[in-house]
């Protein structure tokens, strides 16, 4: 995912020269940063509030270390005057949200004026293509109005026009529940800063992000499934190396993309011709990439590691005896006679190894087929004697990912792609072609070859990351995921996230949006098409809330 850092919380020491500390930010990870932008020189601090015209002057080198400035807060107590150069940063930068701190005086009636000047300067903003959002720090969360935080208060006041950007540090020292107060504000949170402390008896103090008290993996897996900016805020103070904690930091909450803790599972199927959705069942825990079976009315799936076959008549699952593999992955299928079933399993003691094994439907122990890993199986051909699948394999002193053909039956691999990240092999009904997903171009988008790899075309070319294209039994439409092309990295496909479901022709053509729902990683890796080639399977899931106020905080501490 794109994480973004506060360059106001650079501490001075790391360095005097703005274009020193951008690229030891970019060197470490980052993909965004979020500067202050000043009409007025601030001396002493030039590396982290910039003034507009050296933005400006340097934005093209900014962009060219892969650093996306996507929002921005600004130092000013003139916000209306500098409104024409603010759309201007918008137009020419890209900037999508301006974010300014709430004002000093919390009286009703200087929050009332407060509210008029921002709502006047959103209209604005608003036409050219950005947004403006309130900063708040722990003081308009301990101080109380008509029953609401001030802060809540103003934004109320506000009428929805301007958005939220929650420091989730500071709203848990002054007593609130973070994820509660994210969950009341809802869709005005725009964007989430991490501030962390740790509490020392009665006062809070600065902690490097996901070290301190604050339940970051709760805020993360909010701001995931709205798909708002998340900024690392880091207060350091006193620390050696500045810059090798900052790269701890976004280690720590990169490691999150995966975490799936209170997640329930939505089986669906759904009519690609009428858009109904139909429930098949609720589960308390996470399942994973249906296959429909085409020869009898059953769903296949896999959750904790085990294989299960779902009867929608009775609604009961029934688990498939996978012998030693009980830690199978969602890249999982079926033979053409639907009596064999090939999963990707890898041990619990190997972390993300994965290799693919063949055993009865019904049952039984099973046959190794790849000894190299990581292996993840999409594919095998109609006429019952290859497998396709996505491999992670060393060239020339690198990790490459692509896809690789191997004869059911086990023997030499052969690579058949080469260039980008390439994963989701299937192939078509009449097994002349093999479908795939690859980033050769840019982004992740949909893309056609041949059996043996030649003749590759690509049949998607939209503004968004496309991922595993499944084609219908009678070859004449393929269904695949997509995401909006912000929300990750090109390789990546997370889980719990805003995505859709998108249709086109096996030719490319009328590509359509079928449906808008939450889910991602598990939804369709494999193909879920019914044999009438009109209903698929596919998983969605809601998260749930966690317990209110699960940690207890006294209201008015102090920070450090």
């Amino acid at each position: 995912m794109k994480f973004g850092i506060a360059l106001r919380c650079i501490p001075d020491k790391v360095d005097t020269d703005p274009m020193t500390v951008l690229e030891n930010l970019a060197r470490i990870g980052f993909k965004r940063v979020e500067p202050c932008l000043t009409f007025s020189p601030m001396p002493g601090r030039e590396h982290v509030y910039w003034p507009v015209e050296w933005f400006e002057e340097h934005f093209s080198e900014i962009r060219a270390m892969g650093l996306e400035v996507f929002s921005a807060r600004i130092v000013t107590d003139h916000l209306i005057s500098f409104l024409p150069r603010l759309c201007h940063l918008a137009e020419s930068c890209g900037i999508r949200q301006f974010v300014v701190k709430t004002p000093g005086d919390f009286s009703p009636e200087a929050l009332h004026l407060a509210s008029l000047e921002y709502m006047q300067a959103a209209e604005v903003l608003h036409e050219a293509g950005a947004e403006l959002l309130l900063h708040h720090d722990a003081m308009e969360m301990g101080t109380f109005l008509h029953g609401m935080t001030v802060y809540e208060y103003l934004l109320s006041l506000c009428l929805g026009k301007v958005g939220a950007q929650v420091n989730a540090g500071c709203a848990m020292c002054a007593g609130q529940d973070p994820e509660s107060l994210l969950r009341r504000l809802g869709p005005l949170v725009r964007s989430i800063h991490y501030d962390d402390f740790r509490r020392m008896g009665d006062v809070f103090v600065p902690a490097a992000t996901g070290t301190g008290d604050l339940d970051t993996t709760a805020c993360f897996q909010f701001a995931r499934a709205a798909g708002i900016p998340q900024i690392i805020c880091p207060t350091l103070f006193d620390v050696t190396d500045p810059m090798e904690e900052l790269a701890r930091c976004l280690s720590g909450i990169s490691s999150l993309v995966q975490v799936r803790d209170r997640t329930v599972s939505y089986l669906n199927t759904l009519d690609t011709e009428t858009g109904q959705v139909r429930v098949l069942n609720r589960f308390d825990r996470v399942i994973e990439a249906p296959n429909w079976l085409k020869r009898q009315n059953r769903i296949l799936f896999n959750s904790e590691g085990h294989i299960f076959l779902y009867d929608p008549d009775t609604g009961r699952e029934y688990p498939v005896d996978t012998g030693e593999c009980d830690n199978c992955n969602n890249d999982h299928v079926l033979s053409p006679d639907e009596r064999e079933l090939a999963v990707s399993h890898g041990g619990r003691e190997e972390g993300w190894a994965s290799r693919i094994y063949i055993l009865p439907l019904t049952g039984g122990q099973p046959r190794l087929v790849t000894e190299k890993s990581p292996s993840y199986l999409h594919g095998w051909s109609p006429d019952g004697r290859e497998l396709a699948y996505c491999a992670f394999r060393e060239h020339g002193g690198r990790t490459e990912v692509d896809i690789y053909t191997i004869p059911a039956e086990g023997g030499e691999e052969r690579r058949i792609t080469e260039g980008g990240f390439n994963d989701g092999p299937e192939y078509s009904p009449d097994g002349r072609h093999i479908w795939f997903n690859s980033t050769r171009s840019g982004r992740m988008q949909i893309y056609r070859m041949n059996r043996d790899g030649s003749e590759v075309k690509q049949m998607t070319d939209s503004a968004r990351q496309n991922w595993f294209g499944h084609i219908s039994p009678d070859g004449k439409k393929v269904v695949y995921l997509s995401y909006r092309e912000d929300d990750l990295e090109p390789q990546e496909h997370l889980p719990n996230m805003q995505v859709e479901l998108w249709m086109m022709d096996a030719d490319g053509s009328h590509s359509r949006r079928l449906l808008p729902f939450f889910g991602g990683q598990g939804s369709i890796n494999v193909n879920s098409w019914a044999p009438d080639s009109r209903h698929i399977a596919f998983v969605s899931y809601e998260l749930l809330p966690g317990e209110e106020n699960r940690k207890t905080y006294n209201p008015g501490g102090s920070l450090w």
